[in-house]
């Protein structure tokens, strides 16, 4: 097992589990988050290489059991408009490293999810369900910061936190959407020659884990409050785009 991980002291191993742990947690809760959370500690003590790819196997398969419940409230009208928009903007996302580098577009990021965060805070929600077109925008702006930055995330959590058919089927749309999403990635990681025998062993540690996390994140959601739900998803959008804006500038 040792010549397929880093040596790790006992802290550092602690440190990196107890983040895969609070990071499905927050998953379990939220609907999301859980590679916004994990990649950036976990890449500290482990090479991207290996982190990257195991991380949507850890959350498809951990997260399977969630995902059985969700299929069935989600709003595919806009889980498909989302999906498509995404897969055509993401070789944008690429094209665009060519113009922007990588901190700038973080720093872009970084303002533009602040300000939406603020808004949503605020109570700002769409008073009617968008357009098709601007639905697949949303996921053509999702695919464009995935290529560009690996944080397509964002512009899809705040669609469905300001969607007006409520935080249950946002939630149950959120893990459906990236389910798909972690499921194409592995897919393009596979056929590009990423998925090795070190990441899938790095991927079966956190499995257990990131599911334990993730069972009591979805119990706790299953008792709170949507006002709740609401204050947690936005203070982590909030922390994101601050970290976001703070890496671009720190470089």
């Amino acid at each position: 097992m040792s010549e397929f991980l880093p040596h790790m002291s006992a802290g550092a191993a602690v440190l990196v589990f107890g983040t895969v742990f609070l990071a499905g947690f927050l998953r379990g809760f939220t609907g999301f988050g859980f590679a916004l959370a994990a990649v950036p500690v976990l890449t500290l003590f482990v090479e991207p290489a290996a982190v990257v790819p195991a991380i949507p196997i850890v959350a498809m398969v951990a997260g399977a059991e969630q995902l059985t419940r969700a299929w069935k409230s989600a709003n595919w009208h806009a889980i498909y408009r989302l999906l498509i928009g995404a897969v055509l903007g993401a070789p944008f996302g690429v094209f665009a490293l060519t113009f922007f580098s990588p901190n700038v577009m973080r720093i872009m990021i970084g303002l533009v999810l602040l300000l939406a965060v603020l808004a949503l805070w605020r109570g700002y929600r769409f008073k009617q369900r968008p357009t098709t077109g601007a639905q697949i925008g949303i996921g053509v702006a999702s695919g464009l910061l995935n290529g560009a930055t690996a944080m397509g995330g964002p512009p899809v959590i705040l669609f469905f936190l300001a969607s007006p058919e409520g935080v249950a089927v946002g939630r149950a749309s959120l893990l459906v959407y990236f389910f798909f999403i972690s499921a194409w990635s592995i897919v393009t990681q596979w056929v590009a020659g990423l998925l090795d025998l070190k990441v899938l062993v790095l991927a079966l540690l956190m499995i257990p884990v990131m599911a334990v996390g993730n069972v009591l994140g979805d119990r706790l959601f299953s008792r709170a409050k949507t006002g709740t739900y609401q204050r947690v998803a936005l203070a982590f959008l909030l922390v994101i785009a601050l970290l976001a804006i703070a890496r671009a500038i720190v470089g």
